[in-house]
């Protein structure tokens, strides 16, 4: 056992390598099929509406003929008769040109009830009237034809019965292997860290570093993102035309893949933003910005949380005027900072938002009465996936990306964040920004 473990210690890094692409190749192939799948389930479902359209307009045609025979034959049913009839073939071409066998199995039958029903029809055009002998003929046929076509029907919703669980089915495995994917992902990139093959202060592994990330980046972006997107359009889809037909355990089922397809994406946006943030890359869309405004908007968003919770949350807008920024970035850097301080404040606590203007700095500040943060854990507070003692203790959920996506979209803006605070009593964080567009530039240079 001992020396199973010591040989996956020395090749954990390939093991890790090995089961990416594992993960990778089931993801993909889990959604492909789930796709087929659901595809096939939705092309039986439409065969049987065209099947179903065939048997109304077959029915009209034997209500023509029993109109004739009791009314008398009209101008206008002649010419509403040879529409139907028209329909009707129209119909059954649809039905054999989507499903060559099944039109096959139909066509005898259909072909000559079609024939019997015209002769009949016609006959009571000219004589007005037709035998018995005839019409039990034409009732016969009828029958026939729709007793095939209720045999092709029961046997398209059973198909439909086995491909959407198979679908389903493939569709889960897929979301559980994209999870698997993430999780290894994050699970490489820390074994790279801690073998001291990712040092910032090391000229020839920050190059490595760069390769390790554009690596990262092009697998989550083109291996991972797309599969989710096709995951979760596809679970749009078989929620929309399935809703009627599972049983509350299925819809159940359903939506807690549903809801974990798109934890999973927004998981990997947050990834690819840090990824971005780091690399220099994070584009800032500048425009003049009330800061007050987005607290406003970001306080009220969070007030239900709170409100659940038992939080007390409060803003104070104190002379603030607008600032140069990106609306949707600095909103999103409110709402990781609130957020934060509503999950990490136990019921009957107080958050506290503020903005104001000083110093020729835009403030926003955040104040809780949670937790508190140890001093050592501060110095982490802002690193990849790093979680406080506190989160696990107290079950807060969460990946460890917040605070590093609040800090590049703070930096980005040139500006700064801080924290203060004490362990089981209280924290405070403070960012402050650049007002006018002639700071950033400065900031810039």
């Amino acid at each position: 056992m001992s020396a199973l473990l010591d040989w996956l210690n020395q090749h954990k890094q390939r093991l890790a390598y090995a089961l990416l692409a594992v993960a990778m190749v089931a993801a993909l192939a889990a959604a492909a099929g789930g796709g087929f799948f659901l595809r096939h389930a939705a092309n039986i479902e439409r065969q049987a509406l065209r099947t179903q359209q065939l048997a109304g307009a077959v029915a009209q045609l034997q209500r023509y003929l029993l109109q004739a025979q009791a009314e008398g034959m009209t101008k206008q049913l002649v010419a509403s008769r040879k529409l139907s009839l028209a329909a009707s073939d129209a119909a059954f071409a649809s039905v054999r040109a989507h499903d060559r066998a099944e039109g096959d199995r139909i066509r005898d039958a259909y072909v000559a009830y079609v024939l019997n029903s015209t002769e009949d029809f016609n006959r009571v055009r000219v004589h007005g009237t037709t035998t018995s002998a005839e019409q039990r003929k034409v009732d016969r046929r009828l029958n026939r034809v729709e007793s095939l076509i209720d045999v092709e029907s029961h046997r398209l919703a059973r198909e439909t019965r086995v491909a959407n669980p198979r679908a389903r089915a493939a569709l889960a495995t897929a979301l559980v292997a994209a999870a698997l994917l993430v999780g290894l992902l994050i699970w490489q990139f820390e074994l790279q860290r801690r073998a001291g093959r990712i040092d910032r202060d090391h000229a020839a592994r920050s190059e490595e570093l760069m390769r390790l990330k554009d690596e990262f980046v092009a697998s989550v972006s083109h291996e991972l993102r797309t599969p989710l997107t096709s995951i979760i359009g596809y679970l749009d889809l078989l929620d929309e035309d399935e809703a009627a037909n599972m049983t509350p355990e299925q819809h159940t089922f359903l939506s807690v893949v549903h809801r974990s397809a798109h934890r999973l994406r927004e998981l990997v946006g947050d990834l690819l933003l840090v990824a971005e943030a780091e690399g220099g890359m994070l584009a800032l869309d500048l425009h003049d910005v009330d800061l007050g405004a987005l607290a406003a908007d970001c306080v009220e968003a969070a007030r239900p949380t709170a409100d659940a919770k038992q939080i007390q949350l409060s803003l104070d807008r104190d002379g603030l005027r607008q600032i140069q920024g990106d609306p949707t970035r600095l909103a999103q850097m409110m709402d990781n900072l609130v957020s934060n301080a509503i999950k990490f404040t136990p019921a009957g606590g107080r958050v506290a938002v503020r903005t104001a203007f000083e110093n020729g700095q835009a403030l926003f500040e955040v104040a809780d009465t949670g937790y508190g943060i140890s001093s050592d854990d501060q110095a982490h507070l802002f690193d990849r996936f790093f979680r406080a003692p506190t989160a696990f203790t107290q079950a807060v959920r969460g990946t460890g990306l917040g605070l590093t996506i609040t800090k590049s979209i703070v930096d980005a803006h040139h500006g700064s964040i801080s924290v203060e605070s004490t362990l089981g009593e209280r924290s405070i964080f403070l960012v402050r920004l650049p007002v006018t567009q002639e700071s950033l530039m400065v900031a810039r240079v």
